[in-house]
């Protein structure tokens, strides 16, 4: 029995001699060890490389044949292709990983019942089913009877009786939110004088621009539309592989990319016809006197433009229009969905 343990023993330490150094053998280590590795071990170290075939070949490169060389370069190149078609394999491999699984359209609209509609944009970009299904009247209608409640600002054409379920449903239920679900009205109701950016409204096209007396106010009011936005919102498709055909009554909005500038002055101030002129250069700042702010608006005609926004405009070739509205006391911007969009808007 003693010697089968001092055999066991020697293995061990064989086997130990076999691996790396750490620090715990020496700094930690209670018995005291020297770096040399004894030549029992050294050669049970040979013996395993022989096996494994690691043993390279100490003959210099002028010892060798021709064959040999070509030998080894051709298993080099052999080896070289295999890691490449395995490689090739993984990421074709991967490429069918990413298809993922389809889930069924009832199941979609299941958990749209569940969307918050600040999340409708996220829902809308999972998938090409997802996207469909914000284009449906189902979801809409669904939306609007989770979130509607009587409130007193509400216009009569949005209310339950009055809402036009066949055309142009997306958009009114988009304004509804904006009287019934309160994260919205507490945005619109946190908006600030004086806070309104015109420069998102730059290349727009002015459609209409009127004005109005309020007490001892005037408030000058500029229709601008975003082209590109309207041209491309609510325009039917089909989405290739799927039967599915958006519905242009659900999405249909004749005010898509449209936005209402109005600005409020206690004088009167000069305004020239900008009627269908493109808006490049939309600035407010502050008067000469300091005492107030000041809107200065510059329009040309659409051939006029770039037709990228960062070059500069060929506004020395032809005069540009200039509005300069001093003093302003706000400025206020109403996109389509803005509850006062509706409000201001002549005949509406």
């Amino acid at each position: 029995m003693s010697r089968h343990r001092h055999k066991l023993r020697q293995l061990r330490k064989d086997t130990k001699a076999l691996g790396d150094f750490t620090v715990n053998d020496f700094a930690n280590s209670a018995e005291q060890r020297g770096s040399r590795v004894k030549k029992s071990s050294i050669n049970t170290i040979i013996q395993e490389v022989k096996m494994l075939g690691l043993e390279g070949d100490d003959r210099a490169w002028d010892e060798k044949d021709d064959s040999e060389e070509e030998d080894e370069m051709l298993q080099e190149r052999t080896t070289i292709q295999c890691h490449e078609k395995a490689r090739r394999k993984r990421t074709k491999n991967q490429a069918d990983g990413e298809e993922g699984i389809s889930y069924p359209l009832d199941l979609w609209f299941l958990i749209s019942e569940y969307i918050l509609p600040e999340d409708v944009v996220k829902f809308a970009c999972l998938c090409q089913a997802t996207f469909y299904i914000t284009t449906t009247a189902r979801f809409w209608l669904t939306m609007y009877r989770r979130w509607y409640k009587m409130v007193p600002e509400l216009p009569l054409e949005l209310t339950p009786w009055n809402i036009d379920a066949e055309r142009g449903l997306r958009a009114a239920v988009v304004r509804s939110l904006f009287f019934t679900y309160d994260p919205f009205v507490a945005r619109i109701s946190a908006e600030k004088p004086l806070n309104a950016d015109p420069t998102i409204l730059l290349h727009s096209q002015c459609l209409l621009q009127w004005h109005t007396k309020d007490g001892s106010l005037h408030k000058y009011f500029f229709k601008f539309c975003l082209v590109e936005l309207q041209n491309g919102f609510g325009s039917a498709g089909r989405k290739p592989g799927h039967g599915w055909r958006r519905d242009i009554s659900v999405t249909y909005n004749s005010e898509a990319g449209c936005y209402i500038l109005e600005a409020t002055s206690p004088s009167v101030c000069e305004m020239s016809m900008v009627m269908g002129e493109r808006l490049y250069h939309a600035g407010l700042g502050v008067s000469a006197n300091l005492l107030h702010h000041r809107l200065r608006l510059s329009l040309v005609p659409a051939h006029l433009l770039p037709a990228v926004q960062s070059a500069p405009t060929r506004k020395y070739q032809v005069p540009a229009t200039e509005i300069i509205l001093d003093p302003v006391l706000d400025v206020r911007l109403y996109p389509w969905w803005h509850p006062q969009y509706q409000k201001v808007v002549p005949g509406a």
